[in-house]
């Protein structure tokens, strides 16, 4: 029987570079993969033109977020709330619930859900987590949305890689060699050029007209090719003894303390 995951992102990029390749190779065995984004993303660019059409970038984000989920035959799905006011309120909670309820079997639900960990550093980031944290409980509470079926089991949460150390550093619980599926990886995280080839060049830079980055398209790709096959080369490095020998390429995962608790036969069999 196919697994069915679920990885939720504040923005829709947020999803493939931390969690790419493991994506991949969960859709290379069979899963049901869904990429699922809390914002619009109508808020991470510099040009006046979507300053002046906001929806404009909505409409170009969610293109790139499609594109990137279809080079690994994944879905997508956006809850439409505006880029940067994510907060944890009545209404945002009750749909992550709905969200999280209405992927995979009713009543079963996701079998896996993939998230960064609360203390991220971007505040639509931090109340993502907090949102389906929040919302983890109410899975199985039939009273709570009942225009969705409540489930009779919880999935198991896990958060993905990171390296903020306030509020307690990262722990990896297992870490994936992603060797197989890096370029898959990059091709997805290339697909949202909006924000990898404009707006994080800017925004890291002077914000003057995309300092130092390279004006040439093979240039350009090449350059966020390799900030990420640095990434995986480090989280590698970092949990070498975890892997197989010589893996280049790696994410990491934390199990949370919310949902489900696998064992260690469990866990090897549902993260690859």
């Amino acid at each position: 029987m196919p697994r069915h995951v679920l990885c939720i992102g504040a923005h829709p990029d947020d999803c493939e570079g931390s969690i790419g390749g493991t994506a991949a190779l969960l859709r290379a065995r069979g899963d049901v993969v869904r990429f699922v984004s809390v914002t619009d993303g109508s808020k991470g660019h510099f040009a006046e033109e979507y300053m002046a059409d906001p929806d404009a970038l909505v409409r170009r984000r969610h293109e790139e977020a499609q594109a990137a989920a279809a080079v690994i035959g994944a879905e997508y799905e956006c809850m439409g709330i505006p880029d940067g006011e994510v907060f944890v309120t009545l209404a945002a909670t009750e749909g992550m619930v709905r969200v999280l309820r209405s992927f995979g079997e009713p009543g079963q639900g996701p079998d896996l859900v993939l998230l960064n960990r609360p203390n991220d550093y971007h505040r639509d980031h931090r109340y993502t987590a907090r949102l389906v944290l929040d919302a983890s409980y109410m899975l199985t509470v039939p009273l709570m949305c009942p225009d969705t079926p409540a489930l009779r089991r919880m999935p198991v949460f896990a958060y993905w890689h990171d390296a903020f150390t306030e509020g307690g550093a990262f722990r990896a619980d297992v870490a994936v060699s992603i060797d197989a599926v890096i370029e898959q990886k990059v091709r997805m995280i290339c697909a949202h050029r909006s924000q990898f080839f404009e707006w994080i060049p800017y925004n890291a830079g002077t914000h003057s007209a995309l300092a130092g980055f390279p004006s040439d398209p093979a240039e350009q790709w090449e350059r966020v090719a390799g900030w990420w096959r640095d990434d995986a080369a480090a989280v590698a490095r970092a949990y070498a003894a975890r892997l197989p020998a010589g893996a280049q390429y790696a994410e990491a995962f934390q199990v949370s303390e919310y949902g489900h608790r696998p064992d260690a036969g469990e866990l090897a069999s549902l993260i690859p």
